[in-house]
């Protein structure tokens, strides 16, 4: 296998290997994400983020190789890997992704923090809620699919809903406790991946569904492992998160 320059990146603790989509060799991409994503023989990482130009796409890969339309960390670590290779420093960068084209506002440098534009949610109201068991879920589409509980944290219970059969593609399971009306706190266990720090596109799915609940304000705060995210929720039902990114190491493949 080619050696191929690697930046390793993080968001709130969810981490992430990128590179250009031009270094990578296609049909041995899966192979290449599980190997620099092991945590014991890899660098180690939750996932893969290869960029490509004109147009400006980010292509997102679980760390098991498989596919997801999108990633709202990744996408905070995207840009700053935009900034920092100079391949679009602007402070409004439109991204395609699978799950359609997301606009990005760079808000400062250092810290690199930025505000995404995550569109809208497509929520499942007509199977709301969902009963897997003893467990009261809500699930929908914020960039990907999304399970929400107000429940503390169980990794065996994350486990259990994401291979769920209800889920023939698995979810993300998101816990959220309600601090307050403007605080909440979240952990996630994504699906092709387990257990994360942080989930982006999982806090603007639980912030929505407490939100349309009536759970939390329209502008709250979200407590993390390892910081906060700050998500808004326009009146006509727009998502926007607003979160940092930072760089961890660079370097190249053996």
């Amino acid at each position: 296998m080619k050696s191929i320059p690697i930046t390793k990146y993080h968001g709130l603790g969810n981490d992430f290997i990128i590179t250009r989509y031009s270094y990578v060799d296609k049909e041995d991409i899966v192979s290449f994400i599980q190997s620099v994503c092991d945590r014991h023989t890899g660098i180690g990482a939750d996932g893969a983020i290869f960029v490509k130009t004109n147009p400006l796409e980010m292509i997102y890969y679980n760390q098991d190789g498989s596919r997801a339309p999108m990633c709202g960390n990744g996408i905070r670590c995207f840009a700053k890997y935009c900034f920092d290779e100079n391949i679009d420093r602007s402070e409004k960068l439109e991204v395609q992704t699978l799950a359609g084209p997301k606009v990005v506002y760079r808000q400062s440098i250092d810290p690199f923090l930025v505000r995404v534009d995550m569109g809208y949610a497509q929520e499942y109201k007509d199977k709301w809620p969902i009963q897997i068991g003893s467990h009261t879920c809500y699930s929908g589409f914020v960039s990907t699919v999304h399970t929400v509980l107000f429940e503390p944290w169980d990794e065996t219970v994350g486990h259990d809903i994401c291979h769920d059969s209800v889920f023939p593609e698995q979810t993300n399971v998101n816990f959220v406790q309600i601090q307050d009306q403007s605080h909440l706190s979240i952990r996630t266990y994504e699906r092709g991946c387990g257990p994360t720090l942080a989930c982006g596109t999982g806090v603007c799915a639980s912030v929505y569904t407490a939100y349309t609940l009536g759970k939390c304000d329209h502008s709250v705060d979200v407590q993390l492992i390892k910081g906060q995210l700050h998500i808004d929720i326009d009146p006509d039902g727009r998502i926007f998160m607003t979160g940092p990114a930072q760089k961890i190491l660079e370097g190249e493949t053996a």
